[in-house]
């Protein structure tokens, strides 16, 4: 029963190798195309530092407006349309931090499916077979870490940004806000002095 169970497990992790390695590849793609994207909004944001701020207040001005208008509580419906913008962009690091975590997994993967084959042409005494599961053994690693540490540097920076981005949004909305509040009371005194002359 246990070698029935050897055989089974051995010819499943046969069966996980291609997919593994067809994994390892896709994760070097979208490595390049996250390097890609990457270096596209840094030279977006060196040119314009907070031109995601502005699209968002641009993109709500008529809800902005409304907020500071018509609601009875518009702190908190700005604060409520402010953080939900802010959920949004971090769920932009989704796929980054996915990367960060599988990575190094799968090239664990890749690389212990390859050195069990490595032990089984050893023991039947081909070289050539064994040497050549070996470097896809190693490479499997080196790519899984490549990849995790590039994917993890990139969200580092990444998560700068948009805390800068969040932090300028926050005091735009609370500076619009004070300037609402500011306009309503000047309306109010106003409206007195009349009604008193």
């Amino acid at each position: 029963m246990a070698a029935f169970i050897d055989r089974f497990l051995f010819q499943l992790t046969e069966l996980l190798h291609v997919p593994v390695l067809w994994a390892l590849f896709a994760m070097v793609v979208w490595t390049l195309i996250g390097i890609g994207i990457f270096l596209r909004t840094g030279m977006v944001r060196i040119r314009k530092p907070k031109e995601a701020v502005h699209a968002f207040f641009k993109q709500h001005e008529g809800e902005i407006k409304a907020i500071l208008t018509e609601s009875p509580y518009p702190d908190i419906r700005l604060t409520e349309l402010v953080r939900s913008w802010e959920k949004k962009q971090n769920g932009r690091l989704d796929n980054i931090r996915f990367l960060i975590k599988t990575g190094p997994s799968i090239g664990l993967v890749g690389t212990l499916i390859p050195m069990g084959k490595a032990l089984a042409s050893l023991s039947g005494g081909d070289m050539t077979a064994m040497s050549g599961n070996m470097l896809t053994a190693f490479t499997s690693t080196i790519i899984g870490l490549v990849c995790g540490t590039i994917a993890y540097l990139i969200s580092l920076k990444w998560e700068k940004w948009l805390h800068a981005d969040f932090l300028a949004c926050e005091v735009e909305a609370e500076t619009r806000l004070r300037m609402a509040d500011s306009q309503q009371m000047d309306t109010a005194v106003s409206s007195v002095y009349n009604q008193s002359l």
